[in-house]
Order: C-alpha cells, then structure tokens, then sequence
C-alpha cells in the first residue's frame, strides 16, 4: 500500500510539471516525379534532440503532412519507431534531394523494435503517414524541395 501511495504521488508531482517539449522549425517541402508535384507542410528535425524525438508519442498525423529529417554529410542511419503510435512511410533521400528507397515502419510497443535503414548513404529522411507516397504515385527517384518558414516557427 505504501509502495501505491508513493507512486501515486510521484506520478502526480510528474503530471503538474510543465513539459518543456522541443519547438520543431516548419517548412515546406515539395515532391515532384513525371510531371506531378505535391506541396505539404513539414517540420524539421535538424539537431540531435529533435532527430532523437522525431514523431514520438504522436498519436495522428494529417495525411498531408511531414517530418523530415536533415543531417549535416550522407551517412548510412537507423530509424526505429519506440513510442511512435502511427505506421509511417519514409523516405531516404541524397545530397541532391533524389528520393532513394521508401520503406513502411510499423509502431513499436516493445523494448526490442525493429531497426529501418538502408545501406546507402542519404541525407535526408522523411516521414509521413503510411500510404502517402503510394496515394500520390510517388516512388524512388523522385526529388524534393524544401525550405524553412522563419514565419511559422511557434
């Protein structure tokens, strides 16, 4: 009992706590591919804390709608979907903004989830709703085009 009484109230003290999460830069990004393009909002996880948060604990996403992650060289990376309540495509992208592969990730509620890479090197990862890129006919070899919004930033 005494063991529930403490819990109960560290779980509280943690509940009022006000969550200082990070603020995403925004943008836009635009996919083109044999003469069709699409424009969607994105946010921008550029540094190792936003990277590391990604699209955790996001409970939905709008279809139209991404996350893209930017690094500073190519690189071969992993992805993994810990605490990510959403299946999500992603997108690996090079230097050039060619698309390069897309993969499916599945949520993940254990401590062993799987890891999503390719084994070439890419600059870019972005990830949006499951079904996006299929619904929009977009395939490898696409390219992207993005930009921040200073305007947007909260």
């Amino acid at each position: 009992m005494f063991l529930l009484l403490v819990f109960l109230s560290f779980s509280i003290l943690l509940i009022s706590q006000d969550i200082n999460l990070p603020v995403f830069p925004k943008g836009e990004l635009t996919i083109s591919q044999d003469g069709k393009s699409i424009t969607i909002p994105i946010e921008i996880a550029d540094n190792d804390e936003l990277q590391s948060l990604g699209l955790m604990y996001s409970n939905d996403i709008p279809k139209e709608y991404g996350m893209l992650f930017v690094f500073p060289t190519e690189g071969i990376r992993a992805f993994w979907m810990k605490n990510t309540y959403i299946p999500l495509d992603i997108a690996f992208i090079n230097s050039e903004g060619v698309i390069l592969e897309i993969k499916t990730m599945e949520p993940c509620y254990s401590q062993n989830c799987p890891v999503y890479t390719i084994y070439k090197p890419f600059r870019y990862a972005l990830e949006v709703k499951v079904g996006f890129f299929e619904e929009y006919g977009f395939k490898p070899g696409a390219r992207i085009f993005w930009e921040t919004k200073k305007e947007l930033i909260d």
